[in-house]
């Protein structure tokens, strides 16, 4: 996926996050943008960005626009955006910096990789063994299993968003190392990411959240 989502409370530090993936990529310093604001992203940015975005590399084989959305998007503008999203240029890189989530719309979490900075828990290989081998029990069916799990982590917002972060933490831990391939663990990761978020910011149900993203792994 060519859309980043990195965030993070320290601004500094979300900044040099995307020019570590510019760097990566070895995109030179003439092929990247970064766009700007004092407000939140409104419509007329959006604009902007589609400008630069469909604009060729002159340097390197990518392009990389940055968006910094540290005041937050307007709903407006991140409808606008899905297009973007869902086809952007082959020869660029779109990163949008943020300081929380908690403006993000799920439709527009959901076509992009999210980078959380701040996200500071650590589990032991032996957690994280246990929730890989949950996923995979998941993976394999059975409706009764995953209605029974989705119960038990659902007792309250913050009981489902921390049994949510565990598994993300996981497949983000041992990508490729497991029974599952990379690009169905990639497909899973997408999934609980989407609905940690959905979850995250707005009044959804979380055992019905958690029925519906298990039954559909």
């Amino acid at each position: 996926m060519q859309s980043i989502l990195i965030i993070g409370k320290d601004k500094e530090k979300v900044r040099q996050s995307a020019k570590d993936f510019c760097d990566q990529d070895k995109i030179s310093k003439f092929d990247i943008e970064v766009l700007e604001t004092e407000k939140a992203v409104g419509i007329g940015e959006i604009r902007k960005l589609q400008e630069r975005l469909f604009l060729k590399p002159f340097e390197s084989e990518t392009k990389a626009v940055i968006l910094e959305a540290f005041f937050g998007m307007t709903v407006e503008s991140q409808n606008a955006f899905l297009k973007i999203l869902e086809e952007p240029p082959a020869h660029a890189k779109l990163m949008i910096l943020a300081s929380s989530l908690d403006f993000v719309l799920p439709t527009v979490f959901s076509r992009c990789n999210l980078i959380n900075l701040d996200k500071v828990k650590q589990l032991t290989g032996e957690e994280i063994n246990l929730n890989l081998e949950l996923i995979v029990e998941l993976k394999k069916g059975g409706i009764a299993k995953a209605l029974k799990i989705a119960e038990s982590n659902s007792k309250d917002r913050e009981t489902a968003l921390d049994f949510l972060e565990n598994l993300i933490i996981s497949i983000e831990s041992s990508m490729g190392n497991g029974e599952i391939e990379k690009d169905k663990l990639l497909k899973i990761l997408k999934g609980l990411q989407k609905t940690y978020t959905i979850i995250k910011t707005t009044n959804v149900n979380q055992r019905l959240a958690l029925e519906n993203l298990f039954l559909n792994l």
